[in-house]
């Protein structure tokens, strides 16, 4: 039997404890191991080690030399020895905390001498009534050598509890908490609540706390808070999403950020505002809003299918609690699982450009006008078209030299880079040459619920007169917005060619939120919150596939200028039935057009008029509407100075007229194509009897 004392303030857990012992007998002692635990702040605690003597090998020296004895005619005195059947009790082999360790017995003195004295003294062994014969492999083997054991003491340590806000009960540690997400959504976990588990002995702050975001496709592991100033303020110089000063414009750059194309598909932020360690580690059950953080993850528009069987992503609460010294941290963590599940949201299905809906444009009225007054002109005169060949034949020599000079560098350059500057007349198609274009987007709302769009850079669309700051779309419906969006520039500020589709994008990306529904408990269910865009990928395919594409949102490669009466400022006249105006219109090529490319257009400038509104008097009966007084078009040569042309209308009917010009651009690389650019504004003329 021997007696343990346990001073610590838990119980003291062994695993394994076997007696040791020493001596020439010891091979024959067999003492099994004993598991048990010491109570805590034990003085006395009794274990009883039971353990089995074996009867020892036989001498097979001694048997083979008995027999020839027997067999020899000749007899020889044997002298037979005892074994001494002694052994000592040397210690303990313990197996506790981890670690194997040896605890020895101090000798008596009585022992020693003993030991000194020979074989003599007392048996302690009973003698053998048989003799078995043992196996080999039941051998002892020899004692290995003894590891030194070093016991530490550590002060208490925190235990972090981690639950919602709207509940009481802390979340298992293999909790699971799922996230629905679509392309383009900002969903915000619903906020949770942390506060410091001290057990019985009341002790063990949490000295310090870090938040992590652990699995993110392509980021394995990102700090989001860290309550050390220094290490936090280290991670806001490598976050982009806090180079700003306002909470407002970090919420902006959060959402722009998915906008741009490459990124990995999930974006993780920390709304911590107000997190602290005093109010994690209040005692008290009225726990603050220091004690609340709340959690936003952002998916990319492009974000499909890249997130197998929902993602691994894990939101670490990682925390330490007193050190034993300056040299040693003991850190320990709380982590929960995210479920990342795809659902539908809201998405643009198409896009159409409608130039029929520029405003003053009078766009319709003119185009048709324009088809009849064609039909009406039928082709060009034979001396004209002899004119506009020997024009093109001087034109190829004038530009020979300079054409020579940039073939290697137009030859070297890849051909999707100089696609949208050489596509000047290339396209056909007609077009208003203002510095705006009309769109009519397509929203499709799949979510379950009615969503509100809203820009935060302006209008979500409508027109100056009625602009629509927010749409509401019901589920399950697709609307049609007219958008009016500045037209892009073909070479941007670093004097390379533009992203058309990274521009398109940007410029039609709008902001949606859900209404928020109350469940049957009277509850609100969460607002879903997002952003809606023209998927990028597709966009370039259509790009690439349609090289006109260019032409239609792209700024024009002419300027063109109508006035009437003399006056520019004026965009409506009023003149009585049989009068006639003077009408003006100036005509250019905007400076980002190569002159290479100016070199191979042919330009005609053409005056049309259209009537808007017919009269209601009788007068108007069997009279011509109007009638032009000089030249309709004008051929333009690039090296002219003067590329202005001017005529004069007179009205025979009564009513509402629209006039205006149009520039229709031909390359000599591409025959049979015409782009047709009409003026910004078409002037107005109300024709009466007075």
């Amino acid at each position: 039997m021997i007696e343990f004392k346990n001073r610590l303030a838990v119980p003291l857990e062994v695993p394994s404890c076997q007696l040791e012992f020493d001596g020439k007998g010891r091979e024959r002692i067999e003492a099994p191991p004993l598991s048990f635990s010491v109570p805590a702040k034990t003085k006395s605690y009794a274990v009883h080690f039971p353990f089995i003597i074996a009867v020892s090998k036989p001498d097979e020296s001694a048997s083979k030399k008995t027999e020839e004895n027997i067999d020899s005619s000749v007899e020889e005195p044997v002298e037979n020895v005892p074994e001494p059947d002694m052994f000592d009790l040397v210690g303990l082999r313990v197996t506790c905390l981890n670690r194997t360790f040896t605890i020895a017995f101090r000798k008596s003195e009585s022992d020693s001498s003993n030991s000194n004295a020979g074989v003599s003294g007392d048996r302690q062994l009973p003698p053998s009534a048989s003799v078995y014969q043992r196996s080999k492999h039941t051998v002892p083997k020899e004692d290995e050598q003894q590891l030194v054991v070093r016991l530490e003491s550590v002060p208490a340590q925190p235990n972090l509890l981690v639950s919602f806000a709207a509940s009481q009960s802390p979340m298992e540690e293999d909790a699971n908490v799922p996230v629905h997400l679509s392309d383009g959504e900002i969903f915000t976990i619903p906020p949770f609540r942390l506060e410091n588990d001290f057990g019985k002995s009341g002790m063990g702050e949490i000295e310090r706390l870090q938040v992590l975001a652990v699995g993110l496709p392509g980021i394995p592991e990102e700090t989001l808070f860290d309550t050390d100033a220094l290490a936090a303020a280290l991670e806001e110089e490598e976050d982009v999403l806090t180079e700003t000063d306002s909470e407002e414009e970090e919420e902006e750059d959060f959402e722009e950020l998915m906008e741009c194309d490459g990124l990995p598909p999930l974006k993780m932020k920390v709304i911590a505002e107000g997190l602290n360690l005093k109010s994690i580690n209040d005692k008290s059950k009225n726990k603050g809003e220091g004690s609340i953080v709340t959690f936003q993850m952002a998916a990319t528009h492009d974000m499909g299918d890249q997130l197998a069987n929902g993602g691994n992503v894990r939101i670490r609460f990682r925390y330490r609690g007193p050190s034993p010294n300056p040299a040693t941290e003991i850190w320990r963590k709380r982590e929960i699982s995210l479920r990342i599940i795809r659902v539908k949201g809201p998405r643009i299905s198409s896009l159409t450009f409608r130039s029929d809906l520029s405003f003053g444009s009078a766009y319709s009225e003119l185009c048709k006008s324009l088809s009849m007054q064609q039909s009406s002109l039928g082709s060009l005169s034979k001396y004209e078209s002899n004119n506009n060949r020997h024009l093109m034949m001087s034109r190829s020599r004038s530009f020979n030299s300079y054409t020579d000079l940039n073939s290697e560098v137009l030859g070297s350059t890849d051909e999707t880079e100089y696609s949208i500057l050489n596509r000047v007349g290339k396209d056909q198609g007609v077009h208003v040459s203002a510095d705006e274009v009309v769109l009519l987007m397509a929203v499709a709302n799949e979510t379950n619920s009615t969503i509100i769009l809203s820009n935060r850079k302006g209008l979500v669309g409508g027109f100056e007169g009625s602009p629509m700051p927010t749409v509401r779309v019901t589920s399950g419906v697709s609307v049609k917005i007219p958008v009016v969006i500045p037209r892009i520039d073909r070479i941007d500020e670093n004097g390379e060619v533009a992203d058309i589709a990274a521009e398109l994008v940007a410029r039609t990306a709008l902001q949606w939120e859900s209404e928020a529904i109350e469940g049957a408990d009277g509850t609100e269910k969460i607002r879903r919150t997002g952003r809606v865009r023209i998927p990028s990928r597709c966009l370039r395919e259509i790009i690439d596939e349609h090289k006109s594409f260019a032409s239609r949102i792209c700024k024009p490669p002419v300027s063109l200028r109508v006035s009437i009466a003399e006056n520019v400022a004026h965009s409506e006249v009023s003149v009585s039935l049989g009068s006639a105006v003077q009408v003006d219109a100036e005509f250019s090529f905007q400076d980002w057009v190569p002159p290479e490319i100016v070199s191979k257009c042919k330009v005609i400038l053409e005056f049309c008029c259209a009537e808007k509104q017919h009269g209601n008097t009788s007068s108007n009966a069997g009279r011509m509407p109007y009638v032009w007084c000089g030249q309709l078009r004008r051929t333009i040569n690039f090296n002219e100075e003067d590329k202005s042309h001017r005529a004069r209308i007179a009205f025979f009917q009564c009513g509402v007229f629209v006039v205006s010009a149009c520039v229709k651009v031909s390359s000599f690389d591409s025959s049979g194509t015409e782009e047709t650019w009409w003026a910004p504004h078409a002037k107005i003329v109300r024709v009466g009897e007075n």
